[in-house]
């Protein structure tokens, strides 16, 4: 009696590296948003212009492309702080708080997604 060894792991590999991709693009987009609603404003440019990139398989980025944006994120610089923010309830780390609130759900990202796993 012949045993015929069918070896799927090569397909499961890559269908469950399109899968977290996919999980860490939607965790990435959900950053954007989250950071574009605590970003410190007085006309808009810092939530305008700002977006989600891929620079890799399994690697995403969210940058805000306004100049000043690194200052607002750390609250200032060595030389100057920023004391008093435009809107009340954003203030320096838009991006960071945001980011670390939507990796502690990146668990249940990719477990929702991990069903589509062939």
């Amino acid at each position: 009696m012949k045993a015929k060894v069918i070896d799927n792991l090569p397909r499961f590999s890559r269908s469950m590296r399109s899968v977290y991709d996919d999980a860490l693009g939607e965790t990435a987009k959900d950053i954007l948003i989250g950071a574009r609603n605590v970003a410190p404003f007085e006309k808009g440019a810092l939530r305008r212009e700002s977006d989600v990139s891929q620079a890799s398989p399994l690697k995403w980025r969210v940058s805000f492309w306004v100049e000043y944006a690194r200052f607002q994120e750390f609250g200032g610089d060595s030389r100057r702080r920023v004391r008093n923010y435009t809107t009340g309830g954003t203030g320096a780390g838009f991006l960071k708080t945001t980011g670390d609130k939507m990796t502690s759900r990146l668990i249940h990202t990719f477990k929702k997604h991990s069903a589509r796993i062939r």
